[in-house]
This record gives C-alpha cells, sequence and structure tokens, in this order.
C-alpha cells in the first residue's frame, strides 16, 4: 500500500511542474531547498526517535503528513507557485525519512522472528508500485495530475491501520540506556559512496521523465507503463536476493548493483526514440534490487541497535539529500544547456566512481555484527 501510494505521486510530481510553467533549473533549486530540509528535520526527527524508541510514533506521523502534502498539491494547484512548492517540499520531508524508517523498522520485526526474507517483503513494495504506475495513465486521462495525487492521498490513508503491525522500536527498550553508540569506520566509506552515487541518481531520477517525453516522444501513458514494468522486474530479483545475500559479501552486490545502475543510465542517454525504452527498464529491476536492499541491509548490518534508524535516515535521507542540495540547482542548469544526454553520463560516471570506492574499500566494509554491553543483552 506505502508503493502503491508513491507510484501514484513519484513518477509525475517533475511532470506536474513542467505543466504549470517551472523550468529545468527551478525544479533543480526546488529539488536543493527540499534537499536542505531534509538534511535538517531529517535526521533531527530519527534521532529523536533512537533516544525515545517512539519509531511507530514517528512513522505515523510522516504518512500522515504525507496525506496532507498531496492533498495541498491539488488544493493550490496552479495558481498558487510557491504555495505548490512549499507542498512538494512538505511531501518529500515526509516521503524520504518515511520510506527509510518502515525500512528498519521491518528489518527489526524480521530479526525478532529470526527470518532473513527482507528481499521478499521489500518485493511487495515493487508490486504495489507496478501496479499503480500500470493504470497512472488511465486514471491521468480521467482527471489529470490531481486525480493522481488524492488517490496516493488515500492509498496511504489506508495504510494508517496497518501500521500497529510494526515494532514499536526498532530494538528492545532497555538498550535505551545506552546514551552513545559506535560507528564503525566503514560506515563513513560507505556514506562517501552513498554521495557519489546519489549525485547522479538525483540528476536522472528529477529528469528521465521529462527526457523521456520531450526528447524521445513517450506519453504519460507510455511513462506509466515504463515505471510499471520496472517495478515488476524488481520482483523476480528480490524474490532470489535473501538467498544471494547469505552467500555473498554485502558490499560487493552493492557495488555491482551501483555500476549496473550507471550502464543502464548512459545506456538510455543513447536512446534516439522509445523502441528500446522498455527492454532497458526492465533491466533496471535487478540492478535496483541489489543497490537498494543490499544498502538497507548493510546499514542495519553495521549499526548499533540504538543507532539503526539514525544510520538508516543518514544513509537513505541525509546524504541523499546532501547531494541534491549541492548539485540540484547545477543538475538542473545543465538539463536546460547541455542536455539531458550529457546529464545522464555524467550521472553514470558518478555512479560508477560510487561503485570502485566500494570495491577498493572492501575490507573496511565487511560486515559484522555489533553486540550490545552485557547489561542489556
Amino acid at each position: 500500500m506505502t508503493f502503491a501510494a508513491r507510484g501514484l505521486a513519484i513518477p509525475f510530481v517533475n511532470l506536474y511542474l513542467v505543466s504549470v510553467g517551472f523550468t529545468g533549473a527551478q525544479i533543480g533549486i526546488l529539488t536543493s531547498i527540499s534537499a536542505l530540509v531534509q538534511l535538517i528535520v531529517s535526521p533531527l526527527l530519527h534521532n529523536l526517535a533512537d533516544r525515545t524508541g517512539h519509531h511507530r510514533q514517528l512513522y505515523y506521523g510522516l504518512v500522515t503528513a504525507n496525506i496532507c502534502a498531496c492533498i495541498g498539491l491539488v488544493a493550490f494547484g496552479s495558481n498558487a507557485s510557491i504555495l505548490l512548492g512549499c507542498m512538494i517540499l512538505f511531501r518529500d520531508l515526509a516521503d524520504g525519512p518515511g520510506t527509510a524508517l518502515l525500512s528498519q523498522l521491518t528489518i527489526t520485526w524480521l530479526e525478532q522472528r529470526g527470518r532473513q526474507i527482507y528481499g521478499k517483503l521489500r518485493a511487495w513494495g515493487s508490486f504495489g508500485w507496478s501496479v499503480t504506475t500500470l493504470i497512472s495513465g488511465g486514471i491521468f486521462a480521467v482527471g489529470g495530475y490531481p486525480l493522481l495525487f488524492i488517490l496516493s492521498a488515500l492509498f496511504n490513508l489506508a495504510v494508517l491501520p496497518l501500521i500497529r503491525v510494526l515494532p514499536p522500536r526498532t530494538t528492545e527498550i532497555r538498550a535505551y540506556t545506552v546514551s552513545t553508540a559506535p560507528r564503525p569506520h566503514g560506515f563513513y566509506i560507505l556514506l562517501a559512496s552513498i554521495f557519489l552515487y546519489f549525485v547522479g541518481a538525483s540528476a536522472f531520477t528529477a529528469f528521465s521523465a521529462i527526457y523521456f517525453k520531450r526528447d524521445l516522444g513517450a506519453s504519460n501513458q507510455l511513462i506509466g507503463v515504463i515505471s510499471s514494468v520496472s517495478a515488476l522486474s524488481e520482483i523476480p530479483a528480490m524474490l532470489l536476493i535473501d538467498r544471494l545475500i547469505r552467500r555473498a559479501n554485502i558490499h560487493i552486490t552493492l557495488a555491482i548493483g551501483l555500476f549496473g545502475l550507471g550502464a543502464l543510465w548512459f545506456a538510455l542517454s543513447q536512446l534516439s526514440s522509445t523502441a528500446f525504452l522498455i527492454p532497458l527498464m526492465m533491466l533496471r529491476g535487478t540492478f535496483y534490487t541489489l543497490q537498494v536492499v543490499s544498502l538497507t541491509l548493510l546499514v542495519s548490518r553495521i549499526s548499533h541497535p540504538v543507532n539503526a534508524a539514525t544510520n538508516q535516515a543518514l544513509a537513505q535521507v541525509t546524504v541523499p539529500g546532501l547531494a541534491i542540495l549541492l548539485t540540484g540547482a547545477v543538475s538542473g542548469w545543465l538539463f536546460d544547456h547541455a542536455g539531458a544526454r550529457s546529464l545522464f553520463q555524467l550521472a553514470a560516471l558518478m555512479a560508477l566512481i560510487s561503485a570502485g570506492l566500494l570495491i577498493i574499500a572492501r575490507k573496511q566494509l565487511t560486515d559484522k555484527e555489533i553486540d550490545l554491553p552485557s547489561n542489556i543483552r
């Protein structure tokens, strides 16, 4: 349900902005401001949850904020660009941190039951995304962007009563007697790699739909189908990745995912029509699965239980937000003046450097368990 709601909004937000007159540079600036807000607020929220143990309560609040933001996108429309921008900032602030927190709460739920099936559960997220993006073109034809955002809000509203299945916190309450927790050196190397990757990933994410539509001639319906096919292609990989990770080093599977995504962005930059869009986006599923599942599990495994949520926020929200903040406006300028193809080739280079860093620093990134002190085991 969560990813179904995201599938109705995320692929279309920037297309909506273009339709009401935003330029690439303005979208880049808005993306940078959003990153700055997330950079400041997200770590504070997750650190507060780690200190108090109120993780599930925070997640309730983030989902509720997402609902309000989607309704605000419809209420303000194209006649109030500043308020529209504020609603997008509000939605981004709720969506990114909420997804990171949901990941860690899910991992905690699995650890409490001794189950190593995060990939299989995450496959349901890909399925939800694929269903709604597949029908999004038809929804757009009926009610345009407002109907997509209203339905996204309704899906998130339906999520609220389901949240109680999650654990209240990411570790036992007595673990919060620990005031500080160590972070291994490998964690900071991982953050550096993530930063480089998201310099490229944010550029591709922000402008890929516009590129597909403006440069390659894709319709909104085709963009919805592409998003659906891309998500569906993740499901087989997610069903198999738990078995792979039990047999392989997680940092290696993460590096392969980063390398594959960089190669894919470069291939997409070489297209002149929509003919190969769907086949290429089907390849994305495998590499994206390796990247997102490996990253989430690696952060969890090298984190102390009392700061696991904060570390997930750092890896999935703060560092990506910093990358967007520092390069978002530049990406928008490059899109306007150098074109999408050059921008995506630069994005591919960043992903390849990111993967190379993980390989070079493989000894420091070997995942290991971090034990709780004996008095709180």
